[in-house]
């Protein structure tokens, strides 16, 4: 496998985090992948994914090398529309989704409470050019 790559020193240089990893399924670019138990990467298993959650920048079959970045910005498919400045989660089929919000009650009740942690757990990033479903969006991955 080839080194991580690292981008920029400097807050005005864009700032990426891209690793090699092994494709657990095929995969293609664009799509939010998480680490499975296996040490591969797939597509999320449950949404919004509770993991850390990358995109991939390339694509692959199943049991071949493919690039995922970890940190920085990448295009994602939409499920469903996104705005800019929305933050964004994983959503079926390895696309992307705008994160629920939090309400009133979530902060009522102990399940409550919990949802809204989660929420912030599975916060992948924010949008900065939003998409219609099916479009693709411009994502920024903390």
């Amino acid at each position: 496998m080839s080194l991580p790559t690292f981008e920029g020193t400097a807050p005005l240089i864009s700032d990426r985090y891209i690793t090699p990893e092994i494709a657990g399924e095929d995969l293609t670019m664009g799509m939010v992948v998480e680490i499975s138990a296996d040490g591969t990467v797939k597509k999320p298993t449950t949404n919004p994914s509770l993991k850390r959650c990358g995109i991939c920048m390339t694509t692959a079959k199943s049991g071949k090398e493919i690039s995922v970045l970890w940190r920085g910005r990448a295009r994602a498919t939409a499920y469903g529309t996104i705005s800019a400045g929305d933050f964004v989660v994983s959503a079926p089929g390895g696309l992307i989704a705008t994160q629920a919000a939090a309400t009133a009650t979530d902060c009522n009740t102990s399940a409550g409470t919990a949802t809204s942690i989660n929420q912030n757990r599975a916060k992948l990033g924010w949008c900065e050019i939003g998409a219609v479903s099916g479009g693709t969006a411009i994502i920024f991955i903390e």
